[in-house]
């Protein structure tokens, strides 16, 4: 299917057609449909971008492979080098055209467009429904396996070179003498090999390592992977607590941050129903990451990183202190929900995130602990609750008994008049 840059409203709308009418006729679930509905969708977005504006320096924005490349102001200042994704040279932003991708950071030349093969790691990740990690560390198949070709570009690499050969990555030629020779880059997060200009050695923390080995070295990757780690690094994605148990028994902060988390869920039953605490923010504007509050099983990279330095249990801390001090302390309202141990009769406030207090499983009343344990994990008002049914249940037995009485003398009645007219 040709390039559709310069073409028309019209041209793109058979376009669009055709390449409609091949996914119907592709197999479901293959390669080949996966790759045609990805270039329906672009060209869906250029049909209407070109309806949409009129503006001609939204019409330059090119979408390839999923990116969305933005052309970029020759003035625009950058904190450091900018190398193109494609090629790896540098971009000259004062005097060479290029272009960003909106979704993945994806930078090259205007001239390497035409050339991009790697798929936006956006596209991957919310064709994977939001994140697809790697389980297995490092899951190497070796260089063999992919035919000695990197595996994003298939350039030929080898660890070795005869005298005068000359091999091309992405078109561009490489000449080696006899004593000279490329490293077949290993990416730590895929297994796969690389070329030079596909991996650029940058480091990453691998998601594998951390579930398996709780592991935070950064490791070589390759750019696709890199680009991927980095869009989803603050992303609750991963599961620890199902994917591996064991780890909140061997990091103690983990199991603390988990306990922490579970506490704070039970306060934000009560700042929801707050309206002063809605006003000031809380637990949204706690200075707390949003997915900390809202569940308490899935975590992040940057989680993870945090928490072995130090860094997210201060955060949570500091959150948790100011929920638990507008509860109990600043707000007449939310401390007038708090509970009264019914086991003991003491004046005493509880709360159900309190050392000394403990929640029933069923009903959700606060005991304190100790009261709790003296009563079997037995609760009066589930037993309350349980008798109210029962009571109830036995009425309805008796009402039931009698409107099946009334229908039957009702019937007995019919039979009776039956009788006498006959």
């Amino acid at each position: 299917m040709a390039d559709f840059k310069d073409a028309s409203e019209e041209d793109l709308k058979e376009m669009e057609r055709k390449c409609k009418q091949m996914v119907l006729e592709s197999e479901e679930c293959s390669e080949e449909r996966k790759w045609l509905v990805r270039r329906l969708i672009e060209l869906r977005l250029r049909v209407q971008e070109l309806r949409e504006t009129s503006d001609e320096s939204l019409l330059e924005t090119q979408v390839i492979l999923g990116h969305h490349l933005v052309p970029q102001k020759h003035h625009i200042v950058t904190t450091g080098p900018i190398y193109c994704d494609h090629c790896s040279g540098a971009i000259w932003t004062m005097l060479q055209s290029w272009y960003m991708c909106s979704d993945c950071g994806f930078c090259c030349h205007w001239k390497c467009l035409n050339r991009i093969c790697r798929i936006c790691v956006h596209v991957v990740a919310s064709e994977a429904g939001g994140y697809t990690y790697t389980r297995d560390i490092c899951p190497e198949k070796g260089l063999s396996a992919q035919g000695y070709k990197c595996a994003e570009c298939n350039a030929r690499i080898t660890f070795t070179f005869s005298k005068g050969l000359s091999l091309s990555c992405f078109g561009s030629p490489f000449r080696y003498t006899e004593s000279s020779w490329v490293e077949p880059r290993l990416c730590d997060y895929n297994g796969l090999y690389y070329c030079q200009r596909c991996h650029w050695n940058t480091l990453a923390v691998i998601p594998a390592r951390i579930i398996r080995n709780w592991d935070m070295e950064p490791r070589r990757v390759c750019r696709a992977a890199a680009q991927l780690l980095f869009l989803i690094e603050e992303r609750p994605v991963l599961p620890l607590e199902r994917l591996n148990p064991k780890l909140f028994t061997l990091v103690p902060d983990l199991s603390l941050v988990k306990k922490l988390r579970e506490e704070l869920q039970m306060m934000k039953r009560y700042l929801v129903l707050c309206p002063d605490a809605n006003t000031q923010g809380l637990p949204w504007r706690s200075g707390l990451r949003t997915h900390l509050v809202e569940n308490s099983g899935n975590y992040s990279i940057k989680d993870l990183v945090d928490l072995q330095n130090g860094t997210l249990i201060e955060e949570i801390r500091a959150a948790y202190d100011a929920m638990a001090s507008h509860i109990t302390e600043l707000c007449a309202l939310c401390k007038a929900r708090g509970h009264l141990c019914e086991l003991c009769g003491n004046d005493e406030v509880i709360y159900p995130w309190n050392e000394a207090a403990v929640s029933c499983p069923k009903c959700g009343t606060v005991y304190h602990r100790v009261c709790w344990s003296k009563r079997n994990h037995h609760c009066p008002k589930c037993r309350r609750i349980e008798q109210r049914f029962a009571l109830q249940s036995t009425d309805l037995t008796e009402s039931d008994k009698e409107c099946e009485k009334d229908e039957q003398d009702i019937e007995h009645c019919d039979i009776s008049q039956k009788d006498f007219l006959n």
